[in-house]
């Protein structure tokens, strides 16, 4: 008789055998388990580690972290907001920055985020939101596999591994949108519900229950929102196709209720559209990130070149060397862990097996094998690439649905197969968690790299501070190399770094950070063609600019030559970082400044 998976065992939603305070105090200790954990890899347990980020200008492959930082110094001036423009107006100076020509879906998480840092700051309300991540992840899995009536020891050990994922650590702060992908296994849940048994009924709590997954969902990154539409639509056409079209209804209700949550957050992206027109150089995407970013299996088996043991690191250094197509998104965060391998394996055995023997394969198996399809490389995505539509070009995002699916399912057939000896799972749980948190763990944060962080971070405090203290309120500083924003990095600076001094000024206004394509961001442009410094000078104080701010490593030379011209100009008063990495020269603005042509 074929073996069925573990969703396919249940009628409706599976009642616990403990009572649901059990699983209230199990999910309090899991959460506090996770906090420890988290504090213990990233090194956090005084005030002043958390005011230091987890990164800052150290690692060039996580540089995102800087327009993370921006966005939340942004909500926390009350910028940010959903359902509202975002304007910036200490940003894109001389106007105002405007944010709504990139679709932000996430804006919940950035504006709760921004609330926090208004209370503890920037760095230390980010850290908490990266450690929130991983809780709410474990928190996730835990309840998903309750729901499907595991048994509470396996679906605990699950919980750890997955939300202690490499994917975790990989994407993290700079990807902290990316990090938040809690929801993964109650999008599995909902999956399993819509496609198994008579699927997702209108009087069941399972439609309740999927319509908050779609909802939370629809306002988390939309490359999971993508993939939860795809399995609930399957789950509708294949109910539909069983018992008639209104089978499928409740289906089409939860894509929906995902689908408006998602228009919901991006409308003020519509609505600038309407009025302002549309950006394409606001959002650029090209056919060959398809191929660099996408999915691919052998970067969900290679270890990451810091692994702990040293040949499956040298393994993963060297595949890095080699290989043509970049592993997805850097670090490395496809790699499944030894113990999501062995439960990725268990789960081919088994089908295998069943499928030699003409039995029903679990349906584990045909969700991972749609993933593949669309999304590795060359896959249907990619087609669709060719065709112009290259909105998800990082598919290799999605091999955390694959983890998940693959420790659910050892969860569910270890929850059936050893269930008796509660000794033997205690063991064995405590045993897979911990080799699993090893494997999958990058080193621990160091007390000196601590240090190192918070060096960087305090000299670019320092050297804001210096420059408000020289500066009057609202007084405009042009930022060179000029640098279009989003997306857009400049020889030797890294594409938000100009973001540096907003992050601690308090009444300085700066000319990065307003969206590339539009008319407000032209002027930069010719200013940035001007082939003598006098000139440049002259127009920038025409337009009231008080200051240039000047990032050494956007110049070949450093920009030591240009301090001479500005000494020679008159204008010798200059403040430099205590990292001799940015300096400041103040300006004499016109009394009466003219605005640039915007038009």
């Amino acid at each position: 008789m074929a073996k069925k998976s573990q969703v396919e065992k249940g009628k409706g939603i599976a009642v616990p055998a403990e009572s649901i305070r059990a699983d209230l105090i199990r999910g309090a200790i899991l959460a506090l388990l996770a906090v420890l954990i988290w504090c213990a890899v990233y090194n956090r347990w005084t005030g002043e580690s958390w005011q230091t980020p987890l990164t800052y200008r150290s690692e060039p492959e996580k540089a995102d972290a800087m327009s993370l930082f921006a966005a939340v110094k942004a909500a926390s001036q009350g910028h940010f907001l959903p359902f509202f423009f975002t304007n910036i107006p200490e940003l894109g100076a001389p106007f105002t920055a405007n944010w709504d020509d990139f679709p932000t879906t996430e804006k919940p998480l950035i504006c709760l985020t921004g609330l926090l840092a208004s209370l503890i700051g920037v760095f230390a309300a980010v850290n908490f939101a990266v450690m929130l991540g991983h809780v709410l992840a474990a928190l996730a899995f835990y309840t998903a596999c309750r729901l499907l009536n595991a048994n509470w020891t396996w679906a605990f050990a699950g919980a750890l591994i997955f939300g202690f994922a490499r994917y975790a650590f990989a994407h993290a702060l700079h990807h902290l949108t990316i990090l938040y992908y809690w929801h993964v296994p109650l999008c599995v849940l909902v999956g399993y519900w819509a496609i198994s048994g008579e699927g997702i009924k209108w009087d069941g709590r399972r439609f309740y229950i999927a319509l908050a997954v779609a909802f939370i969902t629809g306002v988390q990154n939309v490359y999971y929102t993508n993939l939860f539409a795809q399995f609930v639509l399957f789950g509708g056409l294949l109910q539909g196709w069983r018992r008639g079209w209104r089978a499928a209804v409740p289906a089409g209700a939860v894509i929906g209720t995902a689908a408006v949550a998602f228009l919901v957050m991006n409308l003020n992206t519509i609505f600038y559209h309407m009025a302002h027109g549309g950006n394409d150089q606001a959002v650029t995407r090209n056919y060959q990130w398809l191929e660099i970013y996408g999915l691919k299996i052998v970067d969900m088996v290679v270890p990451p070149p810091d692994h702990p043991v040293s040949f499956l690191a040298s393994w993963g250094a060297a595949h890095l060397k080699e290989v043509v197509l970049a592993p997805g998104e850097l670090p490395p965060s496809g790699y499944l862990g030894i113990v999501g391998l062995a439960a990725c394996a268990w789960l081919v055995v088994i089908s295998l097996r069943q499928a030699i023997g003409r039995e029903k394969l679990p349906l584990e198996t045909y969700f991972i094998l749609w993933i593949l399809i669309y999304a590795g490389v060359g896959g249907l995505n990619g087609i669709m690439g060719t065709l112009g539509f290259q909105l998800f070009r990082a598919t290799t995002r999605y091999t955390i649905f694959i983890l998940c699916i693959v420790l659910m399912y050892a969860v569910g057939y270890l929850s059936a197969k050893v269930s008796r000896d509660k000794m033997l799972i205690y063991i064995a749980s405590v045993v897979l968690t911990a080799l699993a948190l090893w494997d999958q763990m990058p080193p621990i944060v160091s007390s000196e790299e601590l240090a190192t962080t918070a060096q960087s971070v305090a000299s670019d405090r320092h050297f804001t501070e210096e420059m408000e203290k020289r500066l009057p309120p609202n007084a405009m500083v042009f930022q060179m190399p000029v640098m279009d924003f989003p997306e857009t990095p400049a020889p030797g600076v890294s594409p938000y770094d100009h973001f540096r001094p907003y992050l601690f000024s308090q009444h300085l206004r700066y000319s990065f950070g307003s969206d590339k394509g539009r008319p407000q961001q032209h002027w930069q442009e010719s200013v940035k063609q001007m082939q003598q410094l006098n000139d440049l000078v002259t127009r920038l104080e025409g337009y009231g600019f008080a200051a240039i701010y000047v990032n050494r490593g956007g110049f070949t030379d450093k920009a030591e030559p240009m301090i001479d011209m500005f000494k020679k100009m008159g204008r010798g008063d200059i403040i430099e970082s205590e990292q001799h990495d940015i300096y400041c020269v103040l300006l004499k603005p016109a009394a009466q400044p003219t605005l640039p042509d915007a038009n």
